[in-house]
């Protein structure tokens, strides 16, 4: 199972003011409030935080089969932090391990459901449009091009579904199916997946 989340960093600044009262203690635990207070980058790891939350969000719904929010619960843990990259965790009935990419401009975070190492794709994308609609249309379209070269199957045969409550997966013409995750916001989209070929 995977989960992924990408914050387009110009864009959250724009979006929302982190620095009201009360947001922080609405969002995050009283330690994780304190990685935020005493990082060199305050806005930046209140972002890499949420996105960490995001993708191990997505799973634990794909895991479950029922939609919540419950932010606090979702509780991160940091193993390694460099200016690049975050390696930790988010806690919600079990483990979740997550990896985080750190750039000027993206967070961006995939959460696995094993502790183990397991190969997997993640692919960003850029936008000219910050149009909804563009991007949901445009992250597909980038990942069938992927799978349609790395399966060698043609773009027509693969298919994105969601479930009932929205949790996508891709099916091939061959009858494969794989669970994706899907994320976008601002200028930039990803993909994350199992790697099964």
């Amino acid at each position: 199972m995977i989960g992924n989340d990408i914050v387009d960093l110009e864009r959250a600044r724009i979006e929302s003011n982190w620095q009201r009262s009360g947001f922080l203690g609405k969002l995050f635990t009283a330690d994780e409030q304190r990685l935020i207070q005493s990082s060199t980058d305050p806005g930046i790891m209140v972002w890499t935080l949420w996105s960490m939350k995001e993708s191990a969000y997505k799973l634990i719904v794909r895991r479950t089969g029922r939609p919540f929010f419950a932010p606090q619960k979702l509780v991160c843990y940091v193993t390694e932090l460099d200016q690049h990259t975050l390696v930790g965790s988010v806690f919600y009935q079990q483990e979740y391990t997550v990896t985080t990419v750190i750039t000027q401009h993206y967070v961006a975070s995939v959460a696995l459901a094993t502790p183990k190492k397991k190969p997997f794709v993640h692919q960003i994308v850029t936008f000219d449009d910050v149009d909804y609609q563009h991007q949901h249309e445009g992250i597909r379209q980038v990942l069938k091009k992927f799978l349609s070269c790395k399966m060698v199957t043609p773009v027509s045969d693969i298919v994105i579904r969601k479930n009932n409550i929205g949790v996508p997966s891709i099916s091939l013409g061959n009858g494969q199916c794989s669970p994706i995750s899907l994320s976008h916001h601002g200028h930039y989209g990803a993909f994350a997946m199992p790697v099964s070929w």
